[in-house]
C-alpha cells in the first residue's frame, strides 16, 4: 500500500514521512529539483532515529508539479495521496506563484488522483484559506470567503488551491482537509515558524500584541494520518491554542534561556518598517524582512476554533508550550552554546 507524499522536503512532509516509515508504510516521497533533502534526515535524528534504517520503504521521486506528466507518474499506483506542497511567501513579487501556482499544482495532483483512482487524498490547507473579512475576529469551518484587502496573497492562493479540491471531490475524488493554524516544529531554521526561534536565539527584541492560534506539527501530521484512514469530505481547523505574539515569543526565549523580546511594535512604527522594506527591496532587489501583509497580520488579533477536529477526528492537541520545549531542545541539538 503506497503513501505518496508532495513536499515531502518541506516542514509537515517530513515529519509525515517519519511517521508513516516508522509506522511501516512504503512511502513514494516527492521533492523538487532544488529541494534539500538532508532536512529528512534531520527530522528523523530529532526523534532519535536514523533515516537510512528506513530506506527499504522509501523510494525519493523528483516531480515538478506544474509538469502534468511528472504528476502522472508521481501519482501512479498511490493508495494515499498527501498534497503537502505549496508555495509560501509574503513578499507582494511572489503573486502569480502564490495564487497561480498554488491553483495549478493542486488541480493537476487532483486530476491524476482522479486519473489514477486513488482510493484516498488528503489536503493541507491552511486557515487562511477561511478568508478574512474587517472586523472579523473568530473562524471556524463555516467561515466563508469573502474578497477583503484583509487576504494576503498567500491566503487566495490557498483559498483557490482549496477550491481545486472541492472540485475534485464533486467529481468523485475520496478527499478530506486540514486546514492548519501557524504551525510550530523543528525544520529549517532560516524559515517559516523555525524561524522565530532562530531570530530569538539571536537577540530579537520585538513583539505586538496580535493574536494568533498555533499547532505542533506532529498533531497535523496526526490528523492527516486519521483522514488518510477514513472517509470523511470536510475540512478541519487544526489549532492547539490562540495566543497572543508577545506570550509566545516570551515562552520560547524562556525555552532557549535568553531574553525575552521587550520593545513593542506599535501599528504606526510596524507601517514604517513595512514601506522601508519595500524600498530598500527594490533598490536591492533582496527580499523584504517585513511586508503589509505581515505587518497587518502581526497586529491582527485572530482566534480559530477546534471543536471540529477534537469532537470528530478524536484530537488532543499538544500544549504549546510543550511543543516550544521541544523544538528548543532540536535547536539547541544544531546550535549547541
Amino acid at each position: 500500500m503506497l503513501h505518496t507524499v508532495s513536499g515531502a522536503t518541506g516542514l509537515v512532509g517530513s515529519h509525515l514521512v517519519h511517521r508513516l516509515l516508522k509506522e511501516g508504510k512504503q512511502v513514494r516521497a516527492l521533492h523538487r529539483a532544488s529541494s534539500d533533502r538532508s532536512l529528512v534526515e534531520r527530522i528523523f535524528a530529532y526523534y532519535g532515529d536514523n533515516l537510512s534504517d528506513y530506506q527499504a520503504n522509501l523510494e525519493w521521486k523528483e516531480a515538478d508539479l506544474l509538469d502534468i506528466i511528472d504528476v502522472d507518474q508521481a501519482l501512479a499506483g498511490s493508495a494515499v495521496f498527501y498534497h503537502t506542497a505549496a508555495v509560501v511567501s509574503f513578499d507582494p513579487r511572489d503573486q502569480k506563484a502564490l495564487i497561480e501556482g498554488n491553483r495549478k499544482i493542486t488541480a493537476h495532483v487532483v486530476n491524476a488522483a482522479l486519473q489514477h483512482q486513488v482510493p484516498r487524498f488528503v489536503h493541507v490547507s491552511s486557515v487562511a484559506a477561511l478568508g478574512r473579512k474587517p472586523d472579523q475576529h473568530e473562524f471556524d469551518e463555516e467561515s466563508y470567503w469573502v474578497e477583503s484587502d484583509e487576504n494576503s496573497n498567500y491566503a487566495k492562493g490557498k483559498y483557490a488551491a482549496e477550491m481545486e479540491v472541492w472540485r475534485g471531490i464533486e467529481e468523485g475524488l475520496s478527499a478530506a482537509m486540514v486546514n492548519p493554524c501557524i504551525i510550530l516544529g523543528p525544520g529549517t531554521w532560516n524559515d517559516g515558524s523555525a524561524a522565530i526561534f532562530r531570530n530569538i536565539a539571536e537577540g530579537f527584541k520585538f513583539y505586538t500584541q496580535g493574536v494568533n492560534a498555533y499547532v505542533d506539527v506532529r498533531d497535523v501530521v496526526e490528523a492527516l494520518c486519521i483522514l488518510a484512514g477514513g472517509e470523511q469530505k470536510e475540512r478541519y481547523i487544526i489549532a492547539a491554542e490562540n495566543r497572543s505574539y508577545q506570550s509566545l515569543f516570551s515562552e520560547i526565549a524562556k525555552a532557549l534561556k535568553v531574553a525575552p523580546p521587550s520593545l513593542e511594535v506599535k501599528p504606526w512604527l510596524a507601517g514604517i518598517a513595512w514601506r522601508w522594506e519595500a524600498l530598500k527591496s527594490k533598490i536591492t532587489g533582496s527580499k523584504p524582512l517585513v511586508t503589509k501583509e505581515t505587518a497587518r497580520t502581526a497586529q491582527g488579533k485572530y482566534y480559530y476554533k477546534n471543536d471540529k477536529a477534537c469532537r470528530d477526528l478524536g484530537m488532543e492537541f499538544r500544549d504549546i508550550n510543550t511543543s516550544i520545549a521541544f523544538i528548543a531542545e532540536c535547536y539547541r541539538k544544531d546550535f549547541p552554546a
